[in-house]
């Protein structure tokens, strides 16, 4: 597992002298206006080419709950499955760990805001937070090029896509618009055991009830172009980097306004100011359960907790409506 993360760590650190490279050629106004700043952020100065890592919990910028209309449970279902990645068998893969948060690419000030976004929403989750001084599992990398560098990586750094086929892999590349993301996942007994030196993964209980391995994710990474986040809010970025790393989905094909996954589509209206009640009813239900069980039964149990939260949402509106 730590190999896993320093190798993140020096892609991490390439792809940050690269862009930090091309971002010196920009004028002072371009590197540091670049997204909506948020009131109370920490005052700090600008650090270039810094990483910034989080791990305590968030101290500001709440999530603010906005309703929208109840869907149908089977279009919120088919929105479910539409993102979740393919399994073939066995289990969703997810963090079965502390994550701890890695950010760079933009001032300082900014990444703060992002990375206590971050935290909140892994709180929310359920999911624990590293200690101070940790060695980040999640990287937030804010890139010139992004298309590019992806592809670079390809050809230089094959190995930093870990498990993925090549035609994950083809897919990662290919994705349209500022953002590319994956993450490396591992094979594990159900009982968080790795495979042995001698690559044999010892199965201490085999029954048919629940799948005998689960899938930790290892590291996840995600590349934002930095043009693309111009008039987005801190909490907007945290918020969709947190579905996309921690929930490991991709964008559904067709957008769609119930899920922060649409922040970064072109033409598809005005994406949420926030997490919406599906994104943290599918966080929740993804990490509520902590034994292993086939990604079907994941699957409902997300689409339960998607329900669960839209109609608190919108009992909350009920109430607050004069």
């Amino acid at each position: 597992m730590d190999s896993v993360r320093w190798a993140m760590i020096a892609v991490a650190v390439d792809l940050l002298a690269c862009g930090t490279a091309a971002a010196q050629q920009r004028s002072p106004a371009e590197r540091t206006a670049t997204v909506q700043q948020a009131p109370t952020a920490p005052q700090s100065a600008p650090a270039s080419g810094a990483v910034v890592t989080h791990a305590a919990g968030p101290s500001a910028d709440p999530i603010i709950v906005t309703g929208r209309p109840l869907p149908p449970k089977e279009a919120i279902k088919s929105l479910s499955r539409a993102i979740t990645p393919y399994v073939s068998d066995g289990p969703l893969p997810r963090f079965n760990v502390s994550v701890c948060f890695g950010t760079a690419g933009l001032p300082r000030r900014t990444l703060e805001h992002i990375g206590y976004r971050l935290a909140l929403d892994a709180e929310l989750a359920g999911l624990k937070l590293a200690g101070d001084r940790c060695t980040p599992n999640v990287y937030v990398l804010f890139v010139d090029g992004v298309g590019d560098q992806v592809a670079a990586l390809v050809r230089r750094k094959w190995w930093v896509f870990g498990d993925r086929s090549p035609s994950e892999i083809r897919e990662i590349v290919r994705e349209p618009g500022p953002v590319r993301a994956w993450s490396n996942s591992e094979v594990r007994g159900a009982d968080g055991q790795p495979i042995g030196p001698d690559g044999i993964l010892r199965i201490p209980i085999a029954t048919r009830i629940a799948p005998s391995i689960r899938r930790d994710t290892l590291a996840a990474i995600v590349l934002i172009e930095r043009a693309a986040v111009v008039g987005k809010a801190p909490s907007q970025i945290g918020d969709y980097v947190a579905m996309r790393a921690l929930g490991g989905v991709h964008p559904p094909r067709a957008g769609s306004p119930e899920t922060i996954l649409s922040l970064f589509d072109a033409g598809s209206g005005p994406a949420p100011v926030e997490m919406t009640a599906f994104d943290r009813g599918y966080l929740r239900g993804l990490y509520a359960q902590r034994d292993t069980e086939f990604a079907g039964i994941t699957q409902g149990r997300i689409t339960r907790s998607i329900v669960k939260a839209k109609s608190e949402e919108q009992a909350q509106v009920s109430r607050q409506a004069p």
